[in-house]
């Protein structure tokens, strides 16, 4: 992958010129072998889903309930074939959800594509589960996934990362917007982003616009770093430099905060370069 170094401009320089990047594919080979005999890929780009609440002990999330309401529970799947991709012999398609490994439930099933279900109630979310709305914790995922059936007789789990989709129970979250950056480096002196642009990417998951002393489009042309916001916890999970544009790992140190008075927020996370990791403080003061 690529790699940036920060000795200095001409170094840069040259390790941008010498940089390489290798190919990957997001299909397993279980998917290379439908392709190529029976079945189809399929994807769920486009789904959408959150299932928020607040915990009953803010202080202990890993045995505190969750207040969950129909306001913040919604989902919206989207189930189509891969584009360039042709079904063969397939039978019908089905859309299961399972909660920690269990036993699967089948949410959906199709004969065609494109197919689309939502849902948008706390109890859609647990039927067939076996689950009541009190054995869940923040932290906990519903997992979605995709099976073809052929004519015949064959079933394919979809290997694909795009036919797969988990909602994550968390609490309430709302970080995007306009900030006041101040990042404090362990190897020089603070840098001040006077207008940093905080997006959501999904619910309690986030994308910044800057990373380290970089203004931003400087180096790449998205190079903010992605961070998890959970009941007020921030952390950044490891994750490559800008947007995976360079292979450099970028992931927090320790937990960060954000005040639910105030509105700021603090990030800490590691840049790794060739030449040691840097670490940062990133504070940032709601506009």
């Amino acid at each position: 992958m690529k790699n940036i170094k920060i000795l200095s401009i001409l170094f840069l320089s040259i390790a941008m010129t010498f940089m390489s990047c290798e190919d990957s594919d997001d299909s397993s080979q279980v998917d290379f072998d439908i392709v190529h005999t029976e079945g189809v890929v399929t994807t769920l780009s486009g789904t959408s889903g959150q299932l928020l609440g607040n915990a009953s002990n803010p202080l202990d999330l890993v045995n505190s309930t969750v207040v969950l309401t129909d306001a913040n529970a919604e989902l919206t799947i989207n189930l189509a074939l891969q584009p360039g991709s042709f079904a063969k012999d397939v039978s019908k398609y089905q859309i299961v959800k399972s909660f920690k490994g269990g036993a699967e439930v089948v949410v959906a099933e199709t004969t065609s594509l494109p197919y689309a279900q939502a849902y948008s109630t706390v109890a859609e979310f647990l039927d067939g589960l076996g689950l009541a709305a009190s054995d869940l914790r923040i932290g906990d995922q519903i997992d979605f996934r995709v099976k073809v059936f052929t004519t015949t007789g064959n079933i394919y789990y979809q290997g694909s990362s795009f036919s797969k989709y988990s909602v994550t129970i968390n609490c309430a979250s709302s970080l995007a917007g306009a900030y006041s950056l101040v990042v404090q480096r362990d190897n020089g002196a603070d840098v001040i982003f006077p207008n940093e642009i905080i997006t959501e990417v999904s619910p309690g998951y986030y994308k910044t616009s800057s990373i380290y002393r970089w203004a931003v489009g400087s180096i790449a042309p998205d190079q903010g770093f992605n961070f998890n916001d959970v009941c007020g916890t921030l952390n950044a999970p490891q994750q490559g430099l800008a947007q995976g544009y360079y292979s450099n790992s970028v992931y927090s140190f320790a937990d960060g905060s954000a005040d639910p008075t105030t509105g700021e927020l603090i990030i800490y996370y590691i840049v790794e370069f060739g030449s040691g990791p840097v670490e940062n403080i990133a504070t940032y003061t709601k506009l």
